[in-house]
């Protein structure tokens, strides 16, 4: 396994990333206009934007903030795309898939019940 690397952003990078922020406050599907409680996802989406990570994919959840990243074209995943890959590489099985998405939706995460299944369908059928 790769060691963990952690990286900062350049004051530049922070003014962009409170920019983006902004952007995400603002978005429709977003709930929450506070900026500063969407500086995390901005900054990853401000790292995401640099020439060394371009064809790296991006894991964010949240639907505003994965809208501004698609925006400025960035490649993403959410954690179900974690898990189909996770299934394609050995690590877990296609039932553990279903298993964990129907363990987030039980804690809240919004994961209706034919989404968790069409997900585990492809898993099933080797993540295509």
């Amino acid at each position: 396994m790769p060691p963990i690397v952690i990286v900062s952003v350049t004051v530049a990078e922070e003014q962009q990333a409170y920019t983006i922020a902004e952007q995400i406050a603002l978005h429709p599907n977003n709930n929450d206009p506070i900026i500063e409680n969407h500086l995390g996802e901005a900054q990853a989406i401000t790292l995401a934007l640099r020439a060394e990570h371009q064809e790296d994919v991006l894991l964010l959840d949240e639907l505003a903030a994965r809208a501004v990243a698609q925006q400025l074209r960035i490649r993403l995943s959410g954690f179900p795309g974690v898990l189909l890959l996770a299934v394609q590489t050995g690590l877990i099985t296609a039932d553990e898939l279903k298993r964990r998405l129907e363990r987030c939706r039980q804690q809240g995460t919004h994961y209706g019940t034919s989404f968790i299944q069409q997900v585990y369908e492809m898993a099933r059928q080797g993540g295509r």
